[in-house]
C-alpha cells in the first residue's frame, strides 16, 4: 500500500508528513528541497513524483511508504494502484 498525502501549498502537508514519520512510517523523501525560514523542518517531497504524468510505473517506488503530491498529480496514479 502507498499512502498519498495531498493539498494545496501551505496546508499542512509538511506537518502530516512529519507527524506520520514520528509514527513509525517511513517517508518516501529526496531531500531535494531543503528545509528553509518558512519549513524549517523540512519540506519531505520526492521530486520524482513530478515525472507521473511521463512514467505512471514510477509510483511503484513508493510501496509501503508515505509520499507527497500535488493534487495534479493524483489523477496519474495507474488504476491499479493501492493507494490509501
Amino acid at each position: 500500500m502507498i499512502t498519498i498525502v495531498s493539498g494545496l501549498p501551505r496546508s499542512g502537508t509538511s506537518l502530516m508528513m512529519q507527524m506520520l514519520a514520528a509514527g513509525g512510517m517511513l517517508i518516501l523523501s529526496d531531500g531535494e528541497r531543503q528545509a528553509d525560514v518558512d519549513n524549517p523542518r523540512g519540506y519531505l517531497e520526492w521530486e520524482r513524483i513530478k515525472q507521473l504524468p511521463k512514467d505512471p510505473a514510477c509510483i511503484a517506488e513508493a510501496e509501503g511508504k508515505v509520499a507527497k503530491s500535488s493534487r495534479a498529480f493524483c489523477f496519474h496514479f495507474p488504476k491499479d494502484t493501492n493507494i490509501a
